[in-house]
Formats: C-alpha cells, sequence, structure tokens
C-alpha cells in the first residue's frame, strides 16, 4: 500500500476517536498539525493545506493535510494531498504554497532529506530542494517529473542546502516569483528570491532580505505580498543555532516597504510584529473579494500540549483580514458574526467599583470599549473559583499582561496599546485559545492552554475603571 493511500485509510478509520477539539478554529480531523500550506481560493472555496502527521500527536514525518471552507467555520476535510513517497521528499513534504495556472492548481513544497530524522542533526546528510506538484479538480495532486526544481544547481554559492525550504509563489506582470527561506554560509538566515516563466524552471534573482548576523536569527516562512499600496514581507523568527535558545524569542514578523521585481530588491520602511504569543508560520492569500486573509498556526513552544486521549494537537487561528494603517499593519478577525455569534449581555457606561460577572460558557466573543482616562482593571476569562486567564490592563502604562493558570506559559506582555482617545479590546474565546485584538487589530496576542475543566465565567474587576461599553456574544454553530 502506498503511503498516501495508507494515511487517508488510516485517518478513515480513527478519527472518530479525537474529542475536546475546538468549535471555531480549524484543527485536523486525527494527529498533529502545524504551518498552514498552500492557503488559497479555488474553484469557488478557500483551500487551506497543512504540514500533518495523521498517526500520532507528535511531529514526525510530514504530509500535506487538505481541507476547503467557504466561511472557516465549516470545514470540508479532503483527501491527504502528499505524503512523503519520493526519494527527492522521503524524509518529509515540508512547507509550501499554492497557485493556480491555466485552471490547474500548483503545489510548490519543500521536499526533505534527513537520513537521521529523530536521532542526533547531521547537517552533512540534510538536504532541502524545492518541489512542485499538480491538480486539475484541487483534490488529487501528481508530483512533477522535473522534481526537484529548485535545488544546488539554482541555489548560488554561500547558501546551505541543509536550511533552504518554505517556498512561497507569487504572480507579477506574467513572471512568477518565489520567496525562500535560506540560512547563508554565516548561519543567519536571509530570504531570497528565484523567478520562472512556468513555475517548473526556475532561476535565481536575487536576496531580499537578510538578518544582521549579531541576532543570531534563522528565518522561516516567508511571504510577500502587495496591499494598500505597499510590499509587505512576513517571516517568522527562531534561533539561528541550540545555542542561542532563550537569548533570540520564536516569533513571527513583519516589514512594510516596496519590492522592486526588476532589480530584486526589498527596501524596507518599517517593521512591527505580527503577534505578541501563541502563533507562527502564516501564511496570505487574496480572499474572495480581493481582501487580503492571513492564518497561522497557533503554538506556544512550550511543552504543554493536549493531553493523549484528545488525538490531535494543533490548531489554526481564525483568519485575519488585512490592511495598513499609518505604516502599521493592522489585522482584524474575519469571521461572520451575525451568523455564528449571539449577542447575550450589553453594559453601558460601566464603573468598576464592583465586580462585573457575565455568565459565559467556554466559547465567545467579548468586547470592551474603554473611555480614555479609564483606570486599570482586570479581565478574567475561563474563570473557575480561583483559576482563570488573566488579562491585565493598564492604560497608565500603555500594558496588556496575559497571565493564566491554565497551561505552561510565562507572562505574555504587549506593549504601546492605548494611543488613541477610545481603545478597544477583543477576545475571542475558543475551547482551547483566546485571541486578543487591541485597538481593532492595532495589536494582537494569541494564548493557547488544552485543560478540559476550564471555567466558564467572565469577571471584571478594578477599582475606578471606566468602560464606555462591555459586550459578550455566544458562539453558536
Amino acid at each position: 500500500m502506498n503511503r498516501l493511500q495508507k494515511a487517508n485509510d488510516y485517518i478513515k478509520e480513527n478519527k472518530h476517536k479525537t474529542n475536546n477539539r475546538p468549535l471555531f478554529h480549524f484543527s485536523p480531523e486525527i494527529g498533529w498539525i502545524n504551518d498552514p500550506n498552500g492557503f488559497s481560493f479555488y474553484k469557488g472555496k478557500y483551500q487551506l493545506f497543512y504540514q500533518y502527521y495523521p498517526y500520532d500527536i507528535v511531529w514526525n514525518d510530514m504530509h500535506w493535510g487538505h481541507a476547503t471552507t467557504n466561511d472557516f467555520v465549516n470545514w470540508e476535510y479532503l483527501p491527504v494531498a502528499m505524503a512523503n513517497d519520493k526519494a527527492y521528499d522521503a524524509n518529509g513534504c515540508f512547507s509550501g504554497s499554492a497557485i493556480e495556472k491555466d485552471g490547474k492548481l500548483y503545489l510548490i513544497y519543500t521536499g526533505h532529506i534527513d537520513p537521521n530524522l529523530g536521532f542526533d542533526k547531521d547537517e552533512s546528510q540534510i538536504a532541502e530542494r524545492q518541489c512542485v506538484a499538480v491538480s486539475e479538480d484541487g483534490i488529487h495532486f501528481k508530483k512533477s517529473k522535473l522534481n526537484p526544481v529548485i535545488g544546488e544547481k539554482e541555489l548560488p554559492d554561500g547558501y546551505l542546502i541543509c536550511d533552504f525550504r518554505d517556498p512561497k509563489v507569487l504572480e507579477r506582470d506574467g513572471e512568477y516569483y518565489c520567496v525562500l527561506a535560506v540560512r547563508n554560509a554565516k548561519r543567519r538566515g536571509e530570504i531570497i528570491m528565484f523567478q520562472s516563466k512556468d513555475l517548473l524552471q526556475w532561476s535565481f534573482h536575487s536576496s531580499i532580505f537578510q538578518m544582521p548576523c549579531k541576532e543570531n536569527t534563522l528565518l522561516e516562512c516567508p511571504d510577500l505580498f502587495h496591499l494598500d499600496g505597499k510590499d509587505i514581507l512576513i517571516f517568522s523568527e527562531m534561533p539561528c543555532d541550540p545555542e542561542f535558545d532563550g537569548e533570540v524569542e520564536k516569533k513571527t514578523s513583519y516589514v512594510i516597504g516596496h519590492m522592486d521585481f526588476e532589480n530584486g530588491a526589498f527596501n524596507p520602511e518599517a517593521k512591527g510584529l505580527l503577534d505578541y504569543a501563541t502563533f507562527y508560520a502564516p501564511q496570505t492569500t487574496d480572499g474572495q473579494n480581493g481582501e487580503r486573509l492571513l492564518i497561522g498556526w497557533m503554538h506556544r513552544w512550550t511543552k504543554a500540549t493536549p493531553p493523549k486521549e484528545y488525538g490531535y494537537n494543533g490548531m489554526m487561528s481564525l483568519p485575519r483580514k488585512l490592511h495598513i494603517k499609518n505604516n502599521t499593519l493592522i489585522q482584524q478577525a474575519y469571521i461572520s458574526h451575525d451568523d455564528y455569534f449571539t449577542p447575550v449581555a450589553v453594559h453601558e457606561h460601566v464603573s468598576l467599583n464592583e465586580d462585573l460577572h457575565i455568565e459565559s460558557g467556554r466559547t465567545g466573543y467579548l468586547s470592551l470599549s474603554l473611555l480614555s482616562k479609564s483606570g486599570s482593571f482586570v479581565v478574567e476569562l475561563n474563570k473557575k473559583e480561583t483559576t482563570a486567564t488573566r488579562v491585565s490592563v493598564d492604560p497608565s502604562s500603555n500594558s496588556v499582561v496575559i497571565t493564566s493558570d491554565y497551561g505552561d506559559s510565562e507572562p505574555i506582555t504587549v506593549r504601546d496599546c492605548f494611543n488613541n482617545e477610545e481603545n478597544t479590546l477583543e477576545f475571542y474565546v475558543d475551547l482551547h485559545s483566546i485571541e486578543i485584538f487591541v485597538n481593532k487589530g492595532e495589536k494582537v496576542a494569541t494564548f493557547t492552554a488544552y485543560e478540559k475543566e476550564k471555567g466558564t465565567s467572565i469577571v471584571l474587576s478594578g477599582k475606578g475603571a471606566q468602560l464606555k461599553e462591555v459586550r459578550y456574544e455566544a458562539f453558536s454553530s
């Protein structure tokens, strides 16, 4: 039996064993997921592929899972799109992207070779090369006989084939471009660009972004797109070597600037942090109506994982609609409130001289409008007796701090939050996650914890705090 059929048969026979999956965040039918891949709109539906290992709740040989949706709440799980069944991807079909050409859907991904996978790493034996698979129906994919299409021959001197991955493909004026993360000879991260006319024959174009050597950073999962008259480059950051673990934070950043495709130069103007916490390897696509949408992997990089009896591990964020304001990337949750959230309580002109209690259940949406001179206060979510996830809001220090009795987490601090006359906080609470949007998406922080027995109350407390409005809506599928 081939690996693709084996994976699909296993899922069909065992998916009923999973439980406690989130209600409005994407999760796998069974097994492990990480990076979103091939995020695209094709044949009237949003396509989401993802790094996938169906057989356990830990990372292993990477397949590409596949699901489609029209609303990002209801998903149709499709057969696994790719398994690591070729010599050039024997140890994993790593991350990549999708693009439509001549009515066909092309996947471009990293074929990973590491004969010591799971044992001591030997860089001299690791190779990462870019490969293509094509589908006429968006479901069944055939790997190209030309694979790998970008490898040692196309990669210039000064770069290491052992860390050369995550192709994100785009089209400009009839030409195809692919941005890739790579480790250079100084062992630091760069983003380089390749060019093609047919998605199969590629040539090196340029290096468009480099991390300073002193920052000790490796880059992953680049994404380049045009929005509101600017070009935006997104990438995830991690330590370039194990010796810098703890010193270099794992995070996802964006750079706003201008991409000169002719000369292969990206000219940066501003840099920011995409999310302050549980978020990595996001990918964007043009939406059905031309909006730019982003989705990312919600992961804490800690030892906190779901219990094995859940049968799955990993979730995607809510999709986020992007736009630029004052050289800042704004992210707004892209989900229909009218269809999926039911108003439960609205409190206006709230003075928190006494605690405000809301019986919320375990999933829902909380919106707060702060008056400009409000004092500090605390929002306790999933409260049960003395346990909760606490969001401490302090306008005087311009910060939001997230701490929790759930999960395995350090405090999360979001700074420079309250610069407007009227400020807002929005909380999307699912069974295992909280996504917090400050001022309609100027800052975003994502928290995950997989405990089953969380509380079902929300409590706001803080002497002297002044809130213009407190609104709670329950999720209803």
